[in-house]
């Protein structure tokens, strides 16, 4: 039987990442995503009275986001419940008995490609809506300014985090469709039921996923109440490892 290590088995699976062709239109449909929502904001301002703020022109541009984290998302559940459909985990756990590394090598290259991708989309947003306005009484904003670069930057880095939870929740649940809807059950429908409960919900609302995006993230100020853009960062790959953690227990226990 051969024994690989995490180096070969990263290989691996940067070998079928590229590969699959659904990883490639994911991850140009979450750029294209971004980038037609920030080119639409800024066409939609161009006549706006009164005239819009930089900061208005940038946090309606990230808003894009919304869309690319699912399909990030399920770019990182299809890395994991992909090969579970096609039987391929079989072969992979053969080469490879060390199922931890399996999942380690899977979160490092679905991690670094979902992190790459979503910075490309968050910038591609930004230049969409600046372009857009160009020409117009509407100031830019410029990434010289701290922060709206902390806005563009930490939008990328929660659509990573929003594939590695994509990764952990795919190793529990081992079915493509199931494993999505639960990913995003968990993105909307704590935010709708949060939502009937108004202002009293912030104190829970700050934990929420989609509106740490809206309201803390994406956002040049965040909204008062809410953790701050890199604490909201930071809780979401605190998710991402918690969601890993569970998949990685139950791999060790569960049959291929």
């Amino acid at each position: 039987m051969s024994r690989y290590g995490f180096r070969h088995a990263a290989r691996m699976e940067r070998i079928k990442l590229g590969s699959v062709r659904s990883a490639w239109w994911l991850a140009i449909a979450a750029v294209v995503a971004m980038a037609a929502a920030g080119t639409g904001v800024g066409l939609g301002y161009r006549s706006h009275t009164p005239v819009a703020t930089a900061a208005q022109i940038l946090d309606n541009s990230l808003g894009g986001a919304i869309a690319a984290q699912l399909l990030l998302g399920a770019l990182g559940v299809l890395m994991m419940t992909g090969e579970y459909g096609t039987g391929m985990i079989r072969s992979t756990f053969a080469a490879v008995p060390r199922r931890r590394t399996v999942l380690a090598a899977k979160v490092a290259v679905g991690g670094g490609a979902a992190l790459a991708v979503g910075l490309v989309a968050s910038f591609a947003a930004y230049l969409g809506g600046q372009l857009a306005i160009r020409g117009t009484a509407i100031p830019a904003a410029s990434l010289g300014d701290s922060a709206n670069l902390r806005a563009v930057v930490l939008t990328g880095v929660y659509l990573g985090a929003t594939a590695l939870i994509g990764v952990g929740i795919g190793t529990i649940v081992r079915h493509s469709g199931a494993a999505i809807g639960t990913l995003f059950g968990l993105m909307f429908v704590p935010m709708i039921v949060a939502g009937m409960f108004g202002e009293g919900a912030i104190p829970v609302g700050r934990f929420l996923p989609l509106l740490m995006l809206l309201n803390s993230i994406a956002v040049t100020s965040p909204v008062p109440g809410l953790f701050s853009g890199w604490i909201s960062a930071l809780l979401m790959c605190g998710y991402a490892a918690v969601a890993i953690l569970c998949g990685g227990v139950l791999l060790r226990r569960r049959d291929a």
